[in-house]
């Protein structure tokens, strides 16, 4: 990750020499299990060896240097269809194109003077999606490559534990002289699945934030907007009064609820198909939510606002 390009490389056996240096490099930098790099390694020497393959990642690699904005959507398509024919996961190729890019996206971020740290954190998220890709499919990839591009187009940012964007707020809210409207500027937050939710680091997490996309809030309270399973209110009663979950929900005003199994696959990471009365129970949160489960309850998610107020 060290070596900047100030131009695409054309050359065939240099573009896969640095495809396989950059993937050992990004992999040893976030701490890749090596049964990961082991298996993404030969898939990357498929690619280099299937002309198709090869043409598809560096014809879109092109483009990414030319602008970051691409139609990822017709990306992913043609990825998985050309990975369906030719035998390599979709999830796979979704997962190397990404991290093939990053090198470009480091040399975006030395442009707007972004440090490393906050390029580690946001790429960090890769091997998140890495990890949950193999717990639910068994594959080394990712499954949500819909929620790539924004990494790769500078618009969202990994700053510590969480990770956030400017976004409208798409609702309307007024308490304690807070008012929001669906066009407000609020930060969004998202949690990846990356250890303990700490409060220390949560709060450190904030205050980056708030520094970082201070320019948008000159004249007004920093505001943070969540959607997530975490804020779910039933938690105050699924959930042991001084759990991570619990206290990180305190922040929020939760303003809208929806009940929804839909997200029981971030805890479960697909054994709920299985009937709830076969869930795991290797963790609190487990426990927790079979119980919840069995009892007749459902899962859901709440929609939250944070005011931010510097300590």
């Amino acid at each position: 990750m060290g070596r900047i390009l100030t131009t695409y490389e054309t050359s065939k056996e240099r573009l896969c020499q640095t495809w396989q240096e950059n993937l050992r490099e990004f992999g040893q930098e976030h701490e890749f299990p090596a049964e990961a790099m082991e298996s993404l390694t030969g898939d990357l020497q498929t690619v280099s060896e299937n002309d198709r393959l090869f043409e598809l990642f560096r014809s879109w690699e092109e483009a990414y240097w030319k602008s970051p904005e691409l139609d990822y959507e017709t990306l992913w398509k043609e990825l998985e269809r050309a990975g369906e024919e030719e035998g390599v996961s979709g999830y796979t190729l979704d997962l190397l194109f990404a991290i093939g890019i990053s090198r470009r996206t480091w040399e975006l971020y030395e442009e707007r003077g972004i440090s490393r740290r906050i390029f580690h954190d946001s790429m960090a998220d890769l091997h998140w999606k890495l990890l949950e890709c193999r717990k639910m499919y068994g594959i080394w990839g990712t499954f949500v490559a819909w929620w790539f591009p924004w990494w790769f187009e500078l618009k969202r940012f990994a700053l510590g534990r969480l990770q956030f964007e400017l976004v409208p707020f798409e609702h309307e809210y007024e308490k304690d002289g807070i008012v929001l409207h669906e066009d407000s500027t609020v930060i969004n937050v998202h949690i990846p699945s990356c250890g303990p939710l700490s409060p220390e680091k949560c709060r450190d997490s904030y205050a980056r934030a708030a520094e970082f996309f201070r320019g948008h809030f000159q004249d007004r309270p920093v505001v943070f907007m969540c959607e997530s399973w975490l804020l779910y209110p039933p938690h105050e009663k699924i959930l042991p009064e001084h759990s991570n979950i619990r206290t990180f929900m305190s922040d929020y005003d939760v303003f809208k609820v929806v009940e929804d199994n839909g997200d029981l696959w971030r805890i479960f990471y697909g054994a709920e198909k299985n009937g709830f009365e076969n869930l795991p129970e290797h963790t609190g949160l487990e426990r927790a939510y079979k119980k919840w489960l069995l009892e007749g309850h459902k899962a859901g998610y709440g929609y939250g606002v944070y005011v931010y107020r510097k300590d």
